[in-house]
């Protein structure tokens, strides 16, 4: 097991170490891609709800893997406030290839149609407390459908350091979370699948760039 803020000293970790973050993106969609699969026929409707921040970017991948399935993809906010490149890249590939993906920027646009799967996506192990709007009406609309829901990583409204669960969190089917289970996985009425996303042995074993978040400083700091 392994808590939000050490997957995040790995990931760094990892980029010094040969295997940037854009790769580990591109195996995280492509995991996200095959727990839709492994729940769903061909053709399935798909919804995905993502969040503006690398768990977001990881469900932008699993969407251009899903070629075979009828697929939308509404972001949580505005696209131009999506908080990584690489996420933000990959929301730009979807836009440039005409994939149906659209903004909710509040509340009030929270629709999720009638899908055969819900994919949450919206906030990934770096959370805690209760869920604010817009993500709080979309995980109640989540959480109201009849569809199978998939959550990245930790359902939304999961705290990645202590387990704990927010009130008003997103209730999965199905958790597909990367290269180690994180607290409180074990505890939900749920599935839980670890996906290997390439991430090196090396990366939990030695301190590297990634180990600078420990001290607070910047990962490129040589001080």
């Amino acid at each position: 097991m392994i808590r939000g803020s050490e997957m995040a000293v790995v990931d760094g970790n990892a980029e010094a170490l040969g295997v940037p973050q854009k790769q580990l993106m591109e195996s995280s969609g492509n995991a996200i891609a095959d727990a839709v699969r492994e729940h769903a026929a061909e053709g399935a409707d798909v919804c995905i709800v993502a969040g503006r921040g690398n768990n977001g970017g990881d469900a932008f991948v699993a969407a251009r893997f899903l070629d075979d399935y009828d697929v939308r993809v509404r972001l949580l906010g505005r696209a131009e406030t999506i908080s990584t490149t690489i996420a933000r890249e990959n929301w730009d590939a979807l836009q440039a290839a005409a994939y149906d993906a659209s903004e909710w920027r509040d509340s009030s646009a929270v629709d999720l149609g009638s899908p055969d799967v819900l994919v949450d996506a919206m906030l990934g192990t770096g959370i805690s407390g209760n869920l604010r709007e817009p993500a709080a009406t979309a995980a109640a609309a989540i959480n109201d459908s009849d569809a199978t829901v998939i959550s990245v990583d930790v359902p939304s409204g999961l705290d990645a350091e202590t387990g704990e669960l927010a009130a008003n969190a997103v209730d999965p089917d199905h958790v597909v979370t990367f290269h180690d289970t994180k607290p409180g996985l074990a505890d939900l009425d749920a599935s839980v699948t670890v996906a290997e996303i390439g991430i090196p042995a090396a990366a939990t074993t030695f301190g590297e760039r990634g180990d600078l978040q420990r001290s607070g400083r910047a990962r490129t700091s040589y001080a």
